[in-house]
């Protein structure tokens, strides 16, 4: 199965890779379409990499993951940017918030035009971060649209903002 979470930075996109990969037993590509595209796998891409009316078409399944909580998606994402902390665990000093607070505004700002983008797709499965980290049902509404059980939860205490590695 070709399977596409189609996001922005900062959404929980690469747990939920990780989780795919797990259970499906294939590969994960980020950041642009691979050719020839293979039968079995995870590609993650940006709006800014690809419009989605481009590449939906060579996906069996995809997946728009946004986040309902703008505000810490944008203290993640002016963070992640400034100190280069990406995919390992971090935590936020008040100070960074403080002295970043006019970027991290901005940011907010164009996270909420990324959504409203993100939000105009057709033919795909809308999930957010908040519902699928902090809710049962966002795990059983990717069951239900993928056609299978997951083995491996999420675990949102392992969140990479305030320490952890993984969320499976």
């Amino acid at each position: 199965m070709k399977i596409l979470i189609y996001t922005t930075h900062r959404t929980g996109s690469t747990a939920l890779a990780q989780l795919l990969m797990a259970h499906y037993g294939c590969d994960y590509h980020r950041g642009s379409l691979i050719y020839p595209l293979p039968t079995d796998i995870i590609i993650k891409i940006t709006p800014s990499e690809s419009k989605y009316n481009e590449i939906q078409s060579y996906f069996d399944k995809k997946i728009v993951l946004t986040r309902d909580n703008i505000k810490d998606q944008a203290e993640s994402r002016v963070y992640a940017d400034l100190v280069e902390k990406k995919f390992e665990p971090y935590t936020i000093e008040k100070s960074f918030l403080l002295e970043n607070h006019s970027k991290i505004l901005e940011m907010e700002q164009t996270i909420i035009k990324e959504n409203e983008y993100l939000l105009s797709c057709d033919d795909c499965l809308f999930l957010t971060y908040d519902e699928l980290y902090y809710t049962p049902f966002g795990l059983s509404k990717l069951e239900g649209y993928l056609d299978t059980e997951f083995t491996f939860k999420i675990d949102s205490n392992k969140k990479y903002r305030n320490g952890a590695k993984s969320l499976i």
